[in-house]
């Protein structure tokens, strides 16, 4: 994982976790004031860490199987203006028509951001389970504060 160099990464990695966990502890209040407020820029870098950590999870485990009815329950907790566009792009997914970089392509920031989210805490929770899931997604936060890089906002 490439380390942040200046606060507008650490920003997008801290939100990035912030949102993933939100998804996986089923908070759908933090889910939608996560990114409340991000410009476009900002948006796209928390695009972009969501997708090494995507990439870098599909490496550790493979292609693991994302269950229609695990991927319906985390996408429940997406904000209404992102649901028909994400949610379809993660069908797409779940039913193995397209790839994840296929099924966002063409999508809005936000949209791909829930979309790639989503599909990360599932990968977790089909992978590890939501208790050894939160507890690795924790302890990489940690990481995080130990290297430095403290979160820059306050989670309310």
């Amino acid at each position: 994982m490439t380390e942040p160099d200046d606060p507008r990464l650490i920003d997008a990695m801290w939100r990035a976790a912030d949102l993933t966990r939100a998804y996986l502890v089923q908070d759908r209040v933090q889910v939608a004031t996560c990114l409340t407020g991000l410009d476009t820029s900002r948006l796209e870098r928390v695009l972009a860490w969501l997708i090494l950590e995507h990439d870098r999870l599909f490496g550790e485990l493979g292609e693991p199987s994302m269950a229609v009815r695990e991927l319906d329950a985390v996408a429940a907790l997406a904000p209404l203006e992102t649901e028909l566009a994400m949610m379809t792009a993660v069908r797409r997914v779940a039913t193995e028509e397209t790839g994840l970089t296929a099924a966002v392509e063409g999508l809005e920031p936000l949209d791909r951001i829930h979309a790639i989210a989503i599909c990360t805490a599932v990968m977790l929770l089909e992978a590890r389970g939501r208790t050894t899931a939160l507890k690795q997604l924790d302890a990489e936060t940690v990481r995080y504060e130990q290297m430095g890089y403290p979160r820059p906002y306050t989670i309310t």
